[in-house]
Formats: structure tokens, sequence, C-alpha cells
């Protein structure tokens, strides 16, 4: 190697070959190639490896941290085999105080700022926010806000949901700090929510600018954990949609606890060396058992094709067991399997052209902007490709909506019941929010809503398959509805099987007959 190209190396790599100063609180040092380094100290000036008095030792000779400074941000000064040293804060208070910093993300407050910084081994500033967060004490709004980068102007024709860049995996310690932006973009602006994909339970709608525990959804459509525990390990699926249609895009958290050997601590040295594995242990089935601290790890799914969290009782083995989401995809999932499930990325370059990706909320192939770099795998040139490389299903034919009873059976088992006007629907993967402008209130029990002389409703919808919906309210959107439903936790809730029919002057008719017969009562006391 030419003493040229030595020097670039040794530059590149931060080694100095020729004297320089090192900064105050650093040491000049000889590296593993035998040049040398500035590199922090550990103890300061004034305090050495053989005890004696400076900085950070008292009068009468004890060590102490008064008087140590620690120069790396977020650094705290504590004592180490009696001597003190710098090491990174792990405790900040849990009042939010949303802070911005330089490196694009937003802090739960001022501390986490300088914690992460700490653990860089980098240096962040605050900066202006350019969205407004709600949280107490938030960085104040600029002047005029910086737009989000985009193929289209405010005039033009809507097109669909895309991400800026490939959604990022992250493994972190427990107790650590995890955070995952949905950079999305799309005409008109998408709107962003979250979700976590877990077993066996209700996936809840995470909504921007809100709390939900240790987890925090910003303005800008980033998630925020918070002193992670084993339980926010998953997948959390950031959902995009607009008028143009809608994106899914997933992001896997991994929480590992610290062992003797950390794989985290040598990024280069690959996944950590364990029991001998089979390709016949991606098959196998999932052992949880009962042997005391509850854990959550990763296993493969092989009727889906992909990797999942699932909880255990801590017992050790099990074949189709990963401890993050990367070690079972590497060791399970077949390369180019899962492409149709990837979301359209459009990349940070500005080659603007068409290309189709399959969508897997639509179940079909649509079209999206593509940068022209950083993109994936679904990404195709034509249609006819991506229906090729993803097959679309065969739509099987919707079976007619029942409802649990018939229409006083419904009346009389409902919390609520009203006539009203559907004047917008979101559609959610498997729920969604539909909004009533209300015309009649026939029956309340829970809600109030004559009391506070309501105008609209705002309405659960459980349990939705959006490809043949029930109930299917779409239908005759533009006539008024009767409404019947449950009140679940002070909200209005409708089921697949609740009744849900167009206004007619003879339904309406036998609804008041019922009421002012006080019929349901009746059949209530009978059935008690």
């Amino acid at each position: 190697m030419s003493a040229a190209n030595q020097k670039l190396v040794d530059s590149f790599l931060g080694f100095q070959t020729f004297p320089v100063d090192c900064a105050a609180f650093e040491k000049c040092c000889t590296n593993v190639c035998g040049l040398l380094s500035c590199v922090a100290s550990r103890f300061s000036d004034g305090f050495s490896d053989d005890g004696h008095s400076g900085a950070g030792v008292s009068v009468g000779g004890v060590a102490s941290c008064d008087g140590f400074a620690c120069s790396q941000q977020g650094a705290v000064c504590d004592m180490w085999e009696g001597q003190p040293a710098c090491k990174c804060q792990d405790r900040c208070e849990s009042e939010p105080s949303f802070t911005c910093a330089s490196d694009g993300l937003t802090y739960f407050n001022r501390c986490y700022m300088d914690a992460e910084a700490c653990v860089q081994g980098v240096t962040l500033t605050v900066v202006t926010c350019r969205y407004h967060l709600s949280g107490p004490n938030a960085s104040p709004l600029p002047q005029d806000t910086t737009a989000q980068p985009t193929s289209a102007g405010a005039d033009s024709e809507p097109f669909l949901p895309t991400l800026y860049s490939n959604p990022q995996h992250q493994v972190i310690y427990l107790g650590g700090t995890a955070s995952f932006h949905c950079d999305v973009i799309g005409h008109p602006k998408p709107d962003v929510t979250w979700e976590k994909q877990s077993e066996g339970q209700e996936r809840i709608a995470m909504r921007p600018d809100r709390m939900y525990g240790n987890v925090v959804i910003t303005n800008i459509g980033q998630l925020v954990v918070y002193n992670a525990q084993v339980w926010d390990t998953g997948i959390y699926s950031c959902i995009a949609r607009n008028a143009a249609g809608s994106l899914r895009a997933d992001y896997a958290l991994s929480v590992v606890r610290r062992g003797s050997e950390d794989f985290l601590d040598d990024p280069e040295a690959g996944l950590p060396l364990g029991r001998p594995f089979s390709p016949a242990d991606c098959l196998a089935a999932v052992e949880r058992g009962e042997c005391g601290t509850k854990r959550v790890d990763w296993y493969y799914d092989a009727a889906r094709g992909s990797c999942h969290a699932f909880a255990h009782g801590g017992c050790e083995g099990g074949r189709n067991r990963f401890e993050t989401y990367e070690e079972c995809r590497a060791s399970c999932q077949r390369e180019g399997l899962g492409v149709c499930s990837l979301p359209a990325v459009q990349g940070p370059c500005k080659h603007w052209e068409a290309r189709w990706a399959y969508n897997g909320h639509s179940k079909q192939c649509l079209a999206f902007v593509y940068g022209g770099c950083q993109g994936n795998k679904n990404n195709f040139r034509t249609r006819k490709d991506c229906e090729a490389n993803c097959p679309q299903p065969k739509r099987r034919p919707c079976k007619n909506c029942r409802p649990r009873g018939k229409m006083v059976a419904s009346l009389c088992r409902s919390d609520f019941a009203i006539v009203g006007r559907l004047t917008e629907l979101i559609e959610e993967l498997d729920s969604g929010i539909a909004r009533f402008h209300l015309e009649q209130v026939l029956r309340d029990e829970k809600m109030g809503l004559r009391l506070f002389e309501t105008q609209h409703l705002e309405v659960l919808l459980t349990r939705m398959d959006w490809s043949c919906p029930c109930p299917n309210i779409t239908q005759h959107h533009e006539l008024p509805l009767v409404v019947m439903g449950e009140v679940q936790d002070g909200t209005a809730v409708i089921l697949p099987d609740s009744y849900v029919r167009p206004v007619s002057d003879r339904r309406l008719k036998k609804i008041h007959e019922v009421l002012g017969k006080k019929t349901c009562e009746m059949l209530q006391r009978f059935q008690d």
C-alpha cells in the first residue's frame, strides 16, 4: 500500500500518523496498528492510576466525583473500582417534554436525547420542531414548516401513500429506547396510525400525538418506545391512508436482556452462537412451557412464511425459537419469500418513473411513483410483471349480512339505536370508524346523546373483513340508516352481526311502538 493510501485509510479509521494536540479530556495512546490516536481518558488529568491526588479526590485522599467533569454529552460521573469514571445515564424523569433533536428524531424529553447521544458517542442539539407536538412543554412552532419531499404539486391527482425509505428493524436492551419513523408521502397527505401485532388480542389503533403506556406516537408519524420491556418485543405496523388508498409497513423490535456475551456489543460478530440449528427447526411447533420468568421471543410461522413474536414461560431450549427477528429471518425465511408483503418505497432520488407494487391491504397490484434508487423488490415495471410475481387471490362471493336477531330482538339487546347519515368511513386492517350525522336518537342507555344534544356520533367497527364487509354500511351510504349497537368503555361499537338497515316508515313506526309500550323492559323482566 502506498504512503498516500495508507494515510487515507488511517484518516478514515480515525488514526493519526503525525503528532496532534489531543483535547483536554483525551490521551495520546498507541493503537492496535502501532500508531498514535487520541482517545477519551477514563480518569481526569488530576487523577492517575497510582492514586495521586487531583480532580475527583477529596482533601483527605478519598476518591469521589467532586470536580470530575465528563466531556461526553449525557455522561455522568460514577465510582468504578474506587475511582471516578464516566458512564451514560440510564435513568430519566417520566414527565414528557417532547424535544426535537438534530438527528431528525423527537425524544420524550431532553434527558432521553442526552442519553441517546452518549450511547451513540455523538453530540445532539435541540432544534425547532417542524411539526406541532401537543405534549406539555413541547418545542415551539417555527414560522414556517418544511414540506415533505414529494413528486406532486398541490393540484395534482391523488396518489397512493409510499414510504420514503425502507423499514428498519431494531434490537435494543431491556430498558432502552427505540424509535420508528413512518416516513410516508402521498397526495393528499396520508393519515398515519400504528398497530402492534399480538397473539390472540384485538389490535389497538395508536394515533398521532398520544401516549399508550410507554409508547408515544408523535405528529410526524414517529413511534417511540421508552424503557422497553420484554413484552414490547413484536412487530409494529404503520398504516398510512389517503383518498387514493392505503399502505402498511412492518417494523420489528426485539428487546433482549444483557448477558455475559452480548452480540450487540460487537455487531461485526454476527449472530450469537447457540445450539446446532437445522432447517427442520423452522417447521417445529412452538414450545411455550412454564418455567418461571415470562419471556418474549420469535418463531417462524411456516403457514404465513414470516417471523412473529410469542410469549412463553422461560423454559430453555425449544427448536423454533429465536432471540431476535433478524436471527429468525436469517435462519428460516428464504430469499425472495415475502416480497409481495413489502411496502411500496419511493426512495430519496428524484428520477421519477411509474412502477407497480403489490398492495397487501387491497390485495392487488397498484401503481406508485418510484424515485429511482433505494427501493425494494416489491417494484415492477409493468402490472403484468407484478401480477405474475404476486398472484391475485380469487375473490369468493360475499354472503348476505345477517344480524344476530330480528329488528325487535336487536333493539332490545342493543345499548343504542339511532337514525343517521354516514358522513365519513375510515377503513383499517380489520376494523374501522364510521361517523354519522344524527337525525334521531331512538334508544340510548349509556352515552347521554339526548342529554348533550349530540349532533354527530363516531362508531367503532370491529372484526371487519373489508373484502366482504358486514354490516355493509357503504351499500346504502346515501340513505339514512337505522343503526343499533353496543357501548364498550364509553365507545359506540358495531359488530359484524349488528342491525344496520336503511330507514323506512314501517321500521320507524315499529321501533317507536316497541319503545312506547316498553316491550324491551317486559321481555327483560320475563327473562329474569
